[in-house]
């Protein structure tokens, strides 16, 4: 029996699994506390699930990336978002001027943040270089997590091998320095021990690259949090 066709075939099925576990969510991302986040990629492909996230009490809309042309569908079914209910909304340079005239008809508590634009400004607008901004909204599709991307991590002092050989041998220098005010200065024959320098002690890997942060994102989750803070929005 020839076992390669099936081989061949658990491999690309393989593969497959990985690639559909690293992408990007297609659909809304609970964020937590009653907050929901969706990215429009193409209109009116992802119509349906704007649709299905509509209803929330509070949603993020990611526009900065948007392509299609879809803005008179939205006026068309998309309901009136209740005046309470906030709507926050990402844009950018890319984002689609009917889009969001569509949606600013149909939502009247609508925030926008992001990055200004021709005949765009935001209302919010995160002091984020437009290539960082690229960055961060790239890293979803690459397979970075959202929590990653809003999250800041404490960052510690870096102590590695080649920082705890430099340590040491500052300590004995130290040592030697006390030594020497003690017992006094050493004989003319005494050998002295050289300098410790670079030589030798292989100098610290220069750091990575840090990871990527939405900043625009994050600022509108930040928000969300401070008018959930100031009892503005339901909890649940």
């Amino acid at each position: 029996m020839n076992r390669w066709p099936f081989l061949i075939a658990l491999c690309v099925f393989g593969l497959l699994s990985r690639a559909s576990c690293l992408a990007a969510p297609t659909g809304a991302v609970d964020l937590g506390q009653n907050l929901t986040y969706l990215r429009i990629r193409r209109l009116p492909d992802d119509l349906p699930a704007l649709k299905t996230a509509w209803s929330k009490a509070a949603l993020i809309l990611d526009l900065r990336r948007t392509l299609g042309d879809g803005g008179k569908d939205l006026a068309d079914v998309l309901p009136t978002r209740p005046a309470p209910t906030p709507l926050f909304v990402l844009v950018g340079p890319d984002t689609p001027a009917d889009v969001f005239a569509a949606l600013r008809t149909r939502a009247p508590a609508l925030i926008t943040l992001g990055l200004p634009a021709p005949g765009l400004k935001p209302d919010i607008a995160p002091a984020v270089k437009p290539e960082d901004d690229r960055r961060a909204y790239d890293a979803l599709d690459a397979g970075t997590s959202i929590e990653s991307l809003i999250n800041e991590k404490p960052l510690g002092k870096r102590f590695d091998e080649a920082a705890l050989v430099h340590e040491r041998a500052r300590d004995a220098i130290d040592a030697d320095a006390a030594r020497a005010d003690v017992n006094g200065p050493p004989d003319r024959g005494a050998q002295v021990a050289a300098p410790v320098g670079d030589a030798g002690v292989h100098a610290a890997p220069a750091a990575q690259q840090a990871e990527p942060k939405d900043i625009v994102l994050q600022r509108a989750v930040q928000l969300h949090r401070a008018f959930l803070a100031l009892g503005k929005l339901p909890r649940s």
